[in-house]
């Protein structure tokens, strides 16, 4: 198929077509429900445009610099002011989002699995591939296809904790991605900045845990409030744990976590003998789930494509991986229930004989 999309974008490959009459720019979309942007049957359930009130993006400087190294962490210093304004335009737009936004309770519900839990992943991780070729095979703009993506992910999140799945790891966005035009960069944060305001009532509501991992140095101050946001309301949360890897790669990742180790070897702080694969793990981004959970046992990918394109390269040691031809907007809950079925009919051994999990 035409335009194969490069693998790590919530929304893949994207540009500014599909915006609402009027909107110049990803900004002046109001924050409504996913939904009603990707199906226009749904279109009379569009709330008012709050997400002006979250400001204006901060300018985001050179991909070279050097403020991309590092960790994720929540918050960077900003004058109080600043932070104040965010924080009341971000509750305003919470408000509005979850009187405005339709509840999961709404959505068709998500029937029995069928198979045994001792037989099912605690953890699924998912590339979701395949936006932008399913929105050129419909002759639609790429957005339209960025907006299906999410109500894939939805449904998802939604089979997970009907399911009994622990964590659903998603590539939300990646390391590489920052390599695409501004425009284009802009107008993916903005969704997922807008699908986390709009999302997060029913996440609450649903007992889903919000995590998210990667390197923020790009990331603005409007979406890194709207994530401190959602991982602070869904903190107490245990049904699901939903991690989202933004900003991420694994080649990144695993070289910051060998500059962590060796900054404290070179102090004195860490003898080089001590240094484990146990050890190596609690300094890679994963480190926001608990140990138990941060290797996933099925990596599913849609799209048709067939590798694992930098992400999880350290996690994804043991991991079955799962591939399916359908582009990510047409995966639902019958295709993970296949993914789910293939799984429950492999044999883990880990590398020894006659020991399967």
């Amino acid at each position: 198929r035409k335009g194969a999309m490069r693998a790590g974008s919530l929304l893949g490959a994207s540009t500014l077509r599909g915006l609402s009459p009027g909107a110049s720019s990803p900004r002046d979309v109001p924050v409504r429900s996913v939904r009603a942007l990707a199906h226009p049957r749904a279109a009379s359930e569009s709330s008012p445009d709050v997400a002006a009130g979250l400001g204006e993006r901060s300018r985001r400087g050179d991909s070279s610099s050097t403020s991309r190294r590092g960790s994720f962490t929540l918050g960077r210093r900003r004058p109080a002011s600043s932070a104040q304004t965010s924080s009341r335009a971000l509750e305003t737009a919470s408000t509005a989002a979850s009187t405005s936004a339709p509840s999961w309770k709404d959505e068709p519900a998500i029937g029995p699995l069928g198979i045994e839990r001792a037989h099912l992943p605690r953890h699924v991780a998912v590339i979701m591939d395949g936006n932008a070729r399913w929105a050129s095979e419909r002759g639609v703009a790429v957005a339209t296809g960025h907006e299906a993506g999410v109500d894939t992910l939805r449904t998802i999140v939604r089979c997970c904790g009907a399911w009994d799945v622990a964590a659903l790891t998603v590539y939300a966005f990646s390391h590489e991605n920052w390599r695409r035009s501004r425009q284009e960069v802009e107008h993916l944060m903005s969704l997922l900045e807008r699908t986390l305001v709009s999302e997060l009532p029913s996440l609450v509501e649903e007992g889903v845990r919000v995590t998210v991992m990667g390197d923020m140095g790009m990331i603005d101050d409007n979406l890194r409030a709207a994530i401190a946001h959602a991982v602070e309301s869904t903190e107490t949360n245990t049904k699901l744990r939903l991690n989202v890897a933004l900003s991420y790669g694994a080649r990144q990742d695993i070289v910051n976590a060998c500059r962590m180790l060796a900054t404290e070897a070179a102090g004195g702080l860490l003898d080089p003998e001590d240094i484990t694969e146990d050890l190596l793990g609690e300094h890679l981004a994963s480190r926001t789930l608990p140990a138990e959970l941060r290797e996933p046992d099925l990596l599913v990918r849609p799209g048709g494509e067939r590798r694992v394109s930098n992400f999880l390269l350290w996690e994804l040691a043991y991991s079955e991986l799962y591939f399916a031809d359908c582009m990510w907007p047409d995966f639902g809950e019958g295709d993970f229930r296949e993914a789910l079925a293939w799984y429950a009919g492999r044999q883990r051994r880990f590398g020894a004989r006659g020991i399967a999990a």
